[in-house]
């Protein structure tokens, strides 16, 4: 499929790399991830928020963690610190540095606004999701990725490489950090959720990877309390009735909008999202402040849709040692069930 989105309607006042809140300066100086923090299409993840609509459970105010919305970009950067810590931890020998950033840094490049949360809708009528944006946007297929494509080549790393260790399908040693159970998107991602919902989060994941780095040294005990963490996050924060809500919000409104939508609008931000749909966030606002006055903003018709919601539950398999990267997925497992449910019902809920 072609895409006519070229990236002209991506704003030239976009702010700089050099004002992130999230980033080591030893990082962010090296001329490489600069190169690729300042392509148009990493920039765009300032304006992309980290959980899609459930970031308006909140308004947002403040600087700390769990008073802030965070952005795709943040987390990637913080991806990336992981990634970093790992490859200088790590027997030389055994580590392709500059690949390894890249997957890190460029894993959630192809999101589109609201993240998760419009995908569904985006793939089933448009054919796009965030995993075929990254691919088109890494290998410079188009106009969004050519800076991508262009500093990839001049460092010469190959961008099907980075396609695959992001995809966890990499024939190299390093394939475990983005395709186990436990891998550093998942520590970055889950830690940055729980601190969004939380005044604390766990703060050992850099120590956690430092120790995964050391050959033979998998930390079981670090590991085995970000995954019960990780089972606590979705029970009690993705699952919740507050983020459902939104997200079915949100689908039903794109659903019911659908002219109005384009494949070209899954690679914008959601500021350019929220110009030409602003009612969409006025839901938002009228799910989070005023909930009992919602059925007054919405058709009658939307609150009969049922929508698949999957549901995990995280399990340890203490029986098995962690003796190698690969017993990995042996000790860690997820189970995922799948219910139908109206917004109405998430409402009264409520």
């Amino acid at each position: 499929m072609a895409y006519a989105f070229a990236g002209e309607l991506l704003p030239s006042s976009l702010p700089s790399a050099g004002t992130l809140r999230s980033g080591e300066p030893r990082l962010l100086h090296d001329e490489f991830i600069r190169e690729l923090l300042e392509s148009r299409a990493m920039r765009r993840l300032l304006r992309i928020g980290f959980l899609g609509a459930i970031d308006h459970v909140r308004r947002g105010s403040g600087r700390a963690p769990h008073r802030r919305r965070h952005s795709r970009h943040e987390h990637s950067v913080g991806v990336a610190e992981l990634a970093d810590m790992f490859s200088r931890r790590s027997p030389k020998e055994r580590i392709d540095h500059k690949l390894l950033l890249a997957a890190a840094l460029l894993h959630d490049v192809g999101h589109g606004p609201l993240s998760h949360t419009l995908e569904p809708v985006f793939e089933s009528e448009f054919g796009i999701n965030h995993h075929i944006a990254t691919e088109l946007m890494v290998r410079g297929e188009i106009r969004l990725g050519l800076e991508i494509a262009a500093t990839l080549k001049k460092h010469t790393i190959d961008p099907n490489e980075v396609i695959a260790l992001i995809n966890g399908r990499h024939s190299g040693p390093m394939n475990f950090l983005f395709g186990g159970q436990i891998n550093l998107d998942t520590l970055e991602g889950i830690t940055r959720s729980r601190a969004f919902f939380k005044r604390t989060a766990p703060t050992r994941i850099h120590e956690t990877v430092a120790k995964m780095a050391a050959s033979g040294q998998l930390p079981t005990a670090e590991l085995d309390e970000f995954w019960n963490t990780k089972h606590h996050v979705y029970h009690y924060f993705i699952h919740a009735n507050d983020g459902l809500i939104l997200d079915q919000l949100a689908q039903a409104y794109m659903r019911d909008n659908l002219a109005k939508f384009s494949a070209d609008d899954f690679f914008r931000s959601e500021r350019q999202l929220r110009a030409r749909h602003p009612f969409l966030f006025t839901l938002f606002n009228v799910a989070r402040d005023a909930p009992e006055k919602l059925k007054e903003y919405i058709p009658a018709a939307w609150l009969n849709v049922e929508t698949a919601v999957k549901r995990r539950a995280f399990h340890i398999d203490c029986s098995v040692a962690l003796d190698s990267v690969d017993a990995i997925n042996s000790r860690y497992s997820q189970t995922k069930a799948q219910v139908r449910v109206s917004l109405g019902e998430l409402i009264i809920k409520k």
